[in-house]
């Protein structure tokens, strides 16, 4: 099975800017044992220049994921919780709707996984296929960073449906990695 990480797209570098996360999110809460001490609705004031692109996944700051891009994952995922993110962006009088996703969280990384000299960044990630079975999309417990990676079927599906943004990549599990 082919899984990929899914994150914002680099090519785009016009995208609003969310204001004072950290006064408003606390990202330890970010994962299902802790979501209930995030509020159910989270606003936030954003920068924004007249180019900017209101993206399907933004990853910068936070993983926050259009509506288009809420509904493709509740069809494969139906018990993923979500906290509304409205962004506000004053100087153009818009308001953009986005979700906080939580995905499920799990311990994929294979010993073949590659980190940095303090272990803090992945270089080269590999995953535990044992681990993985039966995921369609989960969140890589062992990042500190949102690392969300999703099966072959979901990537298809996003790839059929014209969202804006979204940069899939794949990566190996290791049973393909110790082949190569």
């Amino acid at each position: 099975m082919d899984y990929f990480v899914m994150q914002q797209d680099d090519r785009y570098t016009e995208f609003p800017i969310l204001q004072d996360v950290r006064q408003h999110i606390d990202i330890r809460h970010i994962n299902r044992l802790k979501s209930d001490h995030l509020a159910d609705t989270t606003i936030f004031q954003v920068i924004a220049t007249e180019e900017a692109e209101a993206l399907d996944l933004l990853t910068t700051q936070l993983y926050l994921v259009s509506e288009k891009m809420k509904q493709l994952i509740e069809l494969y995922e139906p018990n993923c919780l979500f906290k509304l993110t409205p962004l506000i962006d004053r100087a153009r009088g818009k308001q953009l709707l986005y979700y906080l996703p939580i995905f499920e969280e799990v311990e994929a990384l294979s010993p073949n996984t590659e980190f940095n000299l303090d272990g803090s960044v992945i270089r080269h990630l590999v995953l535990n296929e044992e681990k993985i079975r039966g995921k369609r999309i989960f969140r890589v417990k062992e990042s500190e960073t949102p690392l969300i990676i999703i099966r072959l079927d979901i990537a298809e599906s996003i790839l059929r449906r014209d969202l804006i943004g979204v940069s899939l990549r794949r990566v190996p599990t290791e049973k393909e990695y110790l082949e190569d």
